[in-house]
């Protein structure tokens, strides 16, 4: 045995003797401890998934691709979203106000019309769907567009944007900040390859 082992072996006689010493032995000798059986063959789904994936990613087109991005966002999109994207698939631009405290924390973000001009059953959510849909890439904001006036009037005077500017508090309010959204380049594909008007009916 070699001085190290000499050294060593004292030690691992006492650490034998302990809780976990199997553990300690492997990791100071470098010896893998063996993985469950039944977790390595749950894994194998997941190997042979990740295998496939990265074998489309060699093989499918750039349509492909898309699409299959597009496959994944319609499984994602609430019944409100989709109205959402319906209402904006004709290219206008909705009001879409912020408030953000003096301290530069938000209060209120991506308060918009559209979610009435679209009839979504939950009006009080329309913020959070508008965060998702931007998350998923299929709209964009914009400046303010002075034309909007009325509208962004009607929006600020909404109960729920009234409530976040009295909780604010302060002596001169929160910021506002008005922008527009719209369909963004991608939402306006997505909405071309979606659009259940235009799919093909199976004759009678």
């Amino acid at each position: 045995m070699g001085a190290v082992g000499r050294v060593v072996d004292p030690f691992l006689q006492v650490a034998r003797l302990l809780p976990g010493a199997g553990v300690a032995e492997r990791f100071l000798f470098g010896e893998p401890e063996p993985a469950p059986r039944a977790l390595t063959a749950g894994r194998e789904p997941l190997r042979a998934g990740m295998a496939e994936l990265l074998e489309r990613a060699v093989t499918e087109s750039r349509a492909a691709a898309r699409d299959a991005y597009f496959r994944a966002v319609v499984d994602q999109l609430l019944p409100d979203e989709a109205r959402i994207v319906a209402a904006l698939s004709d290219g206008a631009a909705h009001p879409l106000v912020h408030l953000v405290a003096r301290s530069g924390r938000p209060l209120v973000e991506n308060a918009s019309s559209i979610g009435t001009a679209a009839g979504v059953a939950q009006p009080g959510l329309t913020p959070q769907y508008v965060t998702r849909l931007r998350h998923f890439g299929l709209v964009e904001v914009g400046g303010e567009e002075p034309g909007l006036r009325t509208q962004y009037e009607l929006l600020l005077a909404d109960e729920r944007v009234r409530a976040a500017e009295e909780r604010a508090g302060g002596r001169w309010g929160p910021k506002v900040v008005k922008e527009v959204l719209r369909l963004s380049e991608l939402g306006r594909a997505f909405w071309a390859v979606c659009d259940p008007g235009t799919r093909t009916l199976r004759p009678a």
